[in-house]
């Protein structure tokens, strides 16, 4: 009777594991990577000089960095990003964009377009898994470098301010993972990246409504980003001066390692 009991037992056990295997996972590992894979720039002269963290137009021998240095530029710093993450928990920092916005000549080519491309590396450590396959996002940056004269052809503080819009293809990016739905979500902290008014965003070539930042003359822009994991998508905030979930939602990703439901 004991060995039919326990055998009994055993077989319960073994229809019951597909079930009770298989947990959400409450705690990650991460690594973010933002890199510039592609960049346009229009007719003219001046030197320009680019890298995956640099792109930078205007006077041979001037300085992007320095107010007044007679070179603008768009930078990438922290990245890589490295840090633990809680599923439906706190947003993690991740990497900055930083606008450096100097008066440079007419004549000069000036950064027209760009390609910025974004991966998230996630391990699962509670509980404790295999490393996902490399998730990838590519977002088109439009970038106007403006004439530093008036009058300006849309709202601006300087005379007058560059613009930066940057694609915002979703909210919400998913994916699953072990029988669970999880969404990954970009925001931006600082309050830099906000809606463009209508003008703005044709004076980029963009049919509004579009996504971005506008920077005065002599003046250096941050954009620092983070990102969240959760169950359920998260509803942007679209207002400016607040926490605004950004429309830069790795819906693009590619490479997500899609397991199976078990099923009995």
């Amino acid at each position: 009777m004991k060995k039919i009991l326990k055998g009994a037992i055993a077989g319960v056990a073994l229809l019951l594991a597909p079930f009770t295997q298989a947990a959400m996972v409450t705690q990650w590992d991460y690594t973010v990577t933002l890199g510039w894979t592609g960049w346009t720039f229009g007719a003219g002269t001046g030197t320009q000089s680019t890298s995956a963290s640099l792109l930078t137009w205007g006077a041979p021998g001037g300085s992007h960095d320095v107010i007044g240095g007679g070179r603008s530029g768009l930078g990438i710093t922290e990245s890589p990003a490295n840090g633990t993450i809680n599923t439906n928990g706190p947003f993690a920092l991740t990497n900055i964009i930083t606008h450096y916005n100097n008066p440079i000549s007419a004549s000069y080519a000036t950064l027209t377009n760009a390609v910025l491309q974004s991966t998230l590396l996630l391990t699962p450590i509670n509980p404790v898994d295999d490393t996902l396959d490399l998730l990838v996002a590519n977002f088109s940056i439009n970038f106007i470098e403006t004439p530093n004269q008036s009058p300006c052809p849309f709202p601006s503080l300087s005379v007058c301010d560059d613009i930066f819009v940057i694609s915002t293809d979703a909210l919400n990016a998913s994916f699953d993972y072990n029988g669970f739905t999880y969404f990954i979500s970009i925001i931006e902290t600082s309050g830099s990246l906000n809606p463009m008014d209508a003008a703005t965003c044709a004076q980029a070539g963009i049919v509004g409504p579009c996504f971005g930042f506008k920077t005065q003359e002599n003046q250096f822009t941050d954009a620092q980003f983070a990102f969240l994991i959760t169950t359920e998508p998260v509803t942007i905030v679209a207002a400016p001066g607040v926490l605004a979930l950004m429309g830069l939602g790795l819906m693009a990703l590619v490479g997500v390692r899609r397991r199976k439901q078990l099923v009995a």
